[in-house]
């Protein structure tokens, strides 16, 4: 082939390309929800707002720009970002913009709210970082919007997941305005789950399980520094109130001699606004993990439970735990212990009985 024949069809290419670029955006625009700041959008599935924009200093340098972020679960269920196929995030500036997963930095900021589980009505605050290349932001390139987007198409075909409500499941919020009044009010969504609630070192009882939580301590335990707390542990003992064998999840080695009881998950909410799962952490809901893992009737077992999220802060004290259970499956069980309604605990962690 001629040298200037390759050479028309390596431009041809680069061109589709930019092409198919550009069209890729224009349609991630075209399918967005459009908002100012401190304004919620809401897709039928998020609820999201942004707070603040901010340069990401190191030392004297700027090497990029940090997003202040609240997402909320607007659905009844757990779920995580990942769930509804988050993708990416767009941070649009006066020349140019940063995509968050184009740097280490951004991406592993980005995971902390994809892949955090979230009770129904849950909320996550965190700061979204954009870094710049060779992380030297020119902080006159000032920040006009940021682009949040989701794979619409892909969620579609996972029909076990909670669904958008609208076309325009992203959301695009402009910098240059400032949501007050209603705009700025919650936009849609679950409400909090119905729970019974308490303090620490109160038994919460629902027919089925007791439980109580006696502490709330630093992890690890003893810390040379503060900056080395990466997590909180919760001293929690429970106990089978049922009356017969049972087991916490849905699956038991001696069934039905011990019936499962639909125990989900655990969630410790923060002074600062954040919901981190039990899920999150390593291990997982510690409840399964008991000796022997079977409960005989009144028998009980004390454990701690780790929580931990992206973006950690240790001064951000936790204010509750909630504790969940699928009380509509198993209310609708025959044969196996039932639930008073509401199932779930919400404990208040700043009192104490």
């Amino acid at each position: 082939m001629h040298k200037n024949t390759c050479r028309f069809w390596v431009v041809l290419g680069v061109a589709a390309w930019c092409i198919a670029v550009t069209r890729s955006a224009g349609l991630a625009e075209a399918a967005s929800r459009q908002g100012c700041m401190n304004q919620w959008l809401f897709n039928g599935v998020w609820r999201v707002r942004v707070t603040a924009i901010e340069p990401s200093m190191n030392g004297g340098q700027q090497q990029g720009w940090q997003v202040t972020e609240v997402w909320r679960n607007g659905t009844a269920q757990e779920l995580a970002p990942s769930d509804s196929v988050l993708t990416n995030q767009k941070l649009e500036l006066q020349n140019g913009a940063i995509t968050a997963s184009e740097t280490t930095g951004g991406t592993l900021s980005l995971q902390s709210v994809t892949f955090n589980n979230f009770p129904p009505a849950g909320e996550f605050t965190y700061k979204q970082i954009f870094l710049a290349p060779n992380l030297q932001a020119d902080s006159s390139n000032k920040p006009q919007g940021l682009l949040i987007t989701f794979n619409g198409a892909q969620l579609a075909q996972m029909k076990s997941k909670p669904q958008f409500s609208t076309s325009q499941y992203n959301f695009h919020f402009r910098f240059g305005c400032v949501a007050t009044g209603a705009a700025a009010e919650a936009e849609g969504g679950s409400n909090q789950l119905a729970a019974r609630p308490g303090c620490l070192n109160e038994w919460m009882s629902n027919g089925v399980w007791k439980m109580r939580v006696t502490a709330l301590d630093t992890y690890p335990v003893v810390l040379n520094k503060p900056q080395d707390q990466i997590g909180w542990l919760v001293t929690q003992t429970w106990v089978n109130a049922s009356g017969r064998g049972i087991v916490p999840r849905g699956f038991c080695d001696q069934c039905p001699k011990f019936a499962g009881t639909g125990v989900t998950d655990e969630y410790l909410a923060t002074q600062g606004g954040k919901s981190g799962s039990s899920a999150n952490a390593v291990g997982g809901f510690k409840i399964s993990a008991k000796p022997g893992y079977d409960w005989l009737p009144g028998e009980s077992w004390t454990f701690q439970q780790y929580f931990t999220w992206g973006n950690f802060d240790p001064t951000d004290k936790p204010v509750r735990l909630l504790v969940t259970f699928d009380d509509k499956t198993q209310n609708a069980t025959p044969g196996v212990p039932h639930y008073r309604k509401p199932a779930d605990f919400r404990i208040d962690l700043t009192c104490s009985k």
